[in-house]
């Protein structure tokens, strides 16, 4: 789980004091790690080898569905983030957390990119399985 936080706060670069404390006390980053990896994955999958319609061989919307699950995925992990730390600081007795909204902000952020990020690759591996969005997104 460390090699996690650490990709998660961008190898230090992002450490968000309490907010990453209680993240990995709580045990939120491996959750958090998983729906990262899984959604771009599911939905790059659907898109290139379910789907594989002519109607979605477009960049644009290869764009807005790339940019769709960076914003769920970004939302699922900013729950299960929230969830876990207030399990956490609960089940504790800690009534003053230090965490604020700009942490799960910038956290949400980070996500986000990560997600688009996870998407453009599968997208590219995913691409030499399709016949009519093979030239998607070039």
């Amino acid at each position: 789980m460390d090699i996690i936080s650490n990709i998660l706060e961008l190898f230090g670069a992002a450490y968000l004091g309490d907010f990453s404390k209680y993240m990995f006390q709580s045990g939120a980053y491996s959750p958090v790690f998983y729906t990262l990896l899984l959604l771009p994955l599911i939905v790059a999958f659907v898109y290139y080898i379910v789907l594989d319609h002519i109607l979605l061989a477009q960049l644009r919307k290869w764009m807005l569905i790339g940019a769709g699950t960076s914003a769920v995925t970004t939302i699922i992990t900013l729950i299960i983030a929230r969830q876990k730390i207030s399990g956490f600081t609960f089940s504790q007795n800690i009534l003053e957390t230090g965490v604020s909204t700009a942490d799960f902000l910038s956290f949400g952020f980070i996500v986000f990119a990560y997600s688009a990020l996870l998407f453009f690759l599968f997208s590219l591996l995913f691409k030499t399985f399709s016949s009519r969005t093979r030239n998607i997104p070039f």
